[in-house]
């Protein structure tokens, strides 16, 4: 039947360019079921795939997630269709990080005895999804390697996305005082390229891009200390993630905000900043990045309370 493959081309792989991602998983689930029901359950599987990455970017509820791939994964073992295992298992090591379930530190899908291994076919989604973990998990130099390397496997949309995931990470490594930000000098070339491509992306679909770009401009204006710039960027992200329903970038934009204003040092703004970061990581569900907002707060309470009235 056509009808699934023509979800799954369209959907998948043109309207992520122009169609809200939320539109896109909605369909994307149409076309699995559609694939089921018409007995072609490995296109089906195969939808699960970008559905499963896109849902990720549009910052789907995390456990909600979870229980779908566990059930796409128990189709997948009852239809015997073990070639697209390792995929699958790669998104679920994403959530399982995201959750605070793991710490993504290993690639748990090689070593399961029902993987059939396909190792040219995963290297780009496991570039993808260890870029993902790295990069909520704060870990700079391990999500420039990975963000890299998704670069050079990925196709349009993922380059645009990867390139938008390395700026930032870019900002965040430069910052780091330990002497092992180097390979982050080059920040400017880094945000050069990342802007053009999502300004160009964001004149297809604002929902999608928009808030990426006010997000990546953000950063940039503080970087260079143009503060009155910061400000009126940070409050753009905010606003335009959350029209896109884009809950977990709501929260990356509000942590960026409260980083900004730590280092202005207003204390009680960056804290307001902070609390709303982590109420939007609450509802994307990922308790990881909700401890450490909650660190980063008592830190900048116990430095308040130290410094001198």
């Amino acid at each position: 039947d056509i009808v699934p493959k023509a979800y799954l081309c369209y959907y998948g792989f043109v309207a992520p360019h122009m169609e809200s991602l939320q539109l896109c998983t909605k369909n994307l689930r149409k076309g699995y079921e559609v694939g089921m029901s018409t007995g072609d359950p490995l296109i089906a599987i195969y939808i699960s795939l970008i559905l499963f990455k896109l849902a990720m970017f549009s910052g789907e509820n995390l456990h909600a997630l979870l229980k779908d791939l566990d059930y796409y994964l128990e189709v997948m073992n009852r239809f015997h269709h073990k070639l697209l295992l390792p995929y699958l298992l790669c998104y679920r090591e994403t959530i399982l990080t995201l959750i605070g379930q793991s710490d993504g530190s290993k690639d748990n899908t090689a070593s399961s005895p029902d993987v059939v291994p396909v190792e040219a076919g995963r290297q780009q989604i496991m570039f993808i999804n260890r870029a993902l973990q790295s990069f909520w998990c704060g870990h700079s130099q391990r999500c420039h390697y990975y963000s890299k390397k998704a670069l050079d496997t990925g196709g349009h949309y993922n380059k645009t996305f990867m390139l938008w995931i390395g700026a930032l990470n870019s900002f965040r490594g430069i910052k780091n005082k330990n002497g092992t930000g180097s390979q982050f000098l080059k920040v400017k070339d880094t945000f050069k390229d990342a802007i053009a491509a999502l300004r160009s992306a964001a004149e297809l679909s604002r929902w999608n891009f928009q808030n990426k770009v006010y997000l990546l401009e953000a950063e940039m204006f503080s970087f260079e200390r143009q503060e009155v710039e910061a400000r009126a960027s940070y409050a753009a992200a905010i606003t335009s993630s959350s029209s896109s329903r884009f809950v977990h970038e709501q929260g990356l934009s509000c942590e960026l905000a409260g980083l900004h204003y730590i280092r202005l040092g207003e204390s009680e703004t960056a804290l307001n900043f902070l609390q709303r970061a982590k109420d939007c990581y609450q509802r994307w569900g990922s308790q990881m990045k909700v401890e450490s907002i909650d660190r980063q707060m008592e830190k900048v309470i116990t430095a308040s309370l130290m410094a001198p009235t």
